[in-house]
């Protein structure tokens, strides 16, 4: 059974927090990933958060503070470190739009439970049942434009990306027990 954090996600919103977490990044050969948009409260949405979990750490990165976030390219385009995403084609989307990234080496989460003929493919559902834990999904739609995003935003947003490299360790293994890695590959 996992364990809720222990520790406060890391707030990114300067250069020199951006530098560093990229840097924390770019030692892991898994980095799981998701963003935040407000597309229900604004004509031309755009990526409001981009969270990121290690094993060890949680960040939170502010794109509408950073006027900059070409440091997470190599990140992103690097074939040698697995970015894992629940239902990632929106995201990659809005993270090509809003910055122009590049992708590679991509595990979905979602893809993976479809794979494997899991009926219940969302992120809280999945959780629920892999492991027993119970997102609490209510900001799923909220004005992720506004500012100071509230503490229980933010906790959400973070749960987002916390459970996803043992999920990815999880739907692998099976995926590879079960002779549908090749097709997992593949998609």
């Amino acid at each position: 059974m996992l364990v809720p954090p222990n520790h406060h996600p890391i707030w990114v919103d300067r250069p020199l927090a951006l530098e560093r977490m990229v840097a924390d990044l770019a030692k892991h050969p898994f980095v799981a990933t998701d963003t935040e948009s407000n597309s229900m409260y604004v004509y031309r949405e755009q990526v409001c958060l981009v969270q990121f979990s290690t094993p060890e750490t949680d960040y939170l990165v502010d794109p509408l503070a950073l006027t900059d976030l070409s440091a997470l390219a190599p990140i992103f385009a690097n074939p040698d470190i697995e970015k894992i995403f629940h239902a990632a084609e929106y995201d990659l989307i809005c993270l090509k739009r809003d910055f122009g990234f590049e992708f590679n080496n991509i595990f979905d989460t979602m893809v993976a439970g479809r794979i494997l003929g899991r009926t219940n493919l969302g992120l809280s559902a999945m959780l629920q049942d892999e492991f027993g834990i119970e997102l609490d999904k209510r900001f799923q739609r909220a004005n992720w434009g506004r500012r100071p995003i509230p503490a229980p935003m933010l906790e959400y947003a973070r749960m987002d990306t916390h459970y996803l490299i043992p999920l990815r360790d999880r739907l692998k293994a099976t995926l590879e027990q079960e002779g549908r890695w090749p097709i997992a590959v593949e998609d």
